[in-house]
């Protein structure tokens, strides 16, 4: 991290960067010394799951961080357990009212006062060498402004623990992410906090999915991704609030990133890569849908139960056109070697 004296300070005043982001002028009077690593923690009415999550981050090996935990203007005991730690590393960015994941992250991003800003999710948790062997990698890893590792789900509803992923690739991943070669939750990615403000940071605007969009978006900008293949996150699935759960958010981020991405998908990764995406994400909101139609019922909220019902007729569409997509391409490649073969 070379340069890292004269990169790093306190907060002067805030100048906007972005639609979500604001950038800082550096404090040339600081006296004291910025952690390089500052870790933020997005948190909404999750106390007992943070307080894990924090203990994790406070086990880790490498120990120059502060912690910023961003409390979503929760009205369980979050405060009572931040407070708890008792580490002068720990400090809080207090939501009078609640903003949203997006805007959260953002507000911790612009608190930061490291040069690079790893994200962690509440209900997530992290491997005691996580900071060591991401900071080790992109220190050995020239011109790397972004780093990521792999991890580990434990689905609490399934009682299951597998690893998604067992290969993460480096340098332009730009293709790779778009045929969605990456970690499926933040608590996997470190950032440059000058990457992070170049882009605006997250974009509040998405009711969902926008952190695959700001990984996109890095990797569109020409940001160099360094990664370290080794499982250093656990991924807690869960059957508590989560946006991944909640199917407004998920339509609503579902057309936006279509309209947004569906094109540079289809013009670089091919159609056939788009279709599968598609199909996918149409399967998962399907799935979130009918979990809600059934809840709703069994509440005794016909209406909203209804309501939810025919709602499902979108991604029941978008498979079955995905699904004809995916057989036409695969009978054209058919047909394309068949040819070949007669050619010769």
């Amino acid at each position: 991290m070379e340069n890292q004296e004269n990169e790093l300070g306190t907060h002067d005043r805030l100048q906007p960067a972005g639609p979500g982001l604001l950038r800082p002028e550096w404090c040339h009077e600081a006296t004291a010394r910025p952690p390089p690593v500052s870790v933020v923690i997005p948190s909404h009415n999750r106390a007992a799951m943070l307080r894990r999550a924090i203990e994790s981050v406070l086990a880790q090996t490498f120990a120059d961080f502060e912690l910023i935990v961003v409390d979503d203007a929760s009205t369980d005991n979050t405060a009572e357990v931040i407070q708890e730690s008792g580490d002068p590393r720990v400090r809080v960015v207090q939501n009078a009212v609640r903003e949203g994941a997006a805007r959260a992250r953002n507000k911790g991003i612009e608190a930061a006062s490291g040069e690079w800003v790893a994200f962690l999710d509440s209900d997530d948790e992290w491997l005691p060498r996580r900071l060591e062997l991401q900071v080790e990698r992109l220190r050995g890893s020239a011109g790397a402004t972004v780093g990521y590792c792999l991890l580990q789900e434990h689905n609490h509803v399934t009682h299951t623990v597998r690893q998604p992923l067992r290969t993460l690739h480096e340098g332009d991943v730009f293709d790779r992410l778009l045929k969605g070669n990456r970690p499926p939750t933040t608590s996997a990615f470190m950032v440059k906090r000058s990457a992070l403000l170049d882009i605006g940071g997250f974009d509040e605007s998405l009711p969902s999915g926008h952190d695959i969009d700001l990984w996109l978006r890095l990797a569109q900008k020409g940001n160099c991704f360094s990664a370290v293949n080794e499982v250093l996150v656990i991924w807690h699935r869960h059957a508590g609030p989560r946006v991944s759960k909640d199917p407004d958010a998920l339509l609503g981020g579902y057309h936006r990133f279509r309209q947004r991405w569906g094109p540079v998908m289809r013009r670089r990764v091919g159609r056939r890569a788009y279709c599968r995406w598609k199909w996918r994400r149409s399967r998962w909101i399907q799935q979130v849908l009918s979990d809600r139609v059934r809840e709703e019922m069994g509440k005794g909220n016909t209406l909203q139960g209804l309501r939810y019902a025919g709602r499902m007729l979108l991604p029941i569409v978008h498979i079955a056109a995905s699904r004809l997509c995916l057989r036409a391409a695969r009978l054209k490649t058919a047909l394309t070697r068949r040819r070949g073969i007669g050619g010769h």
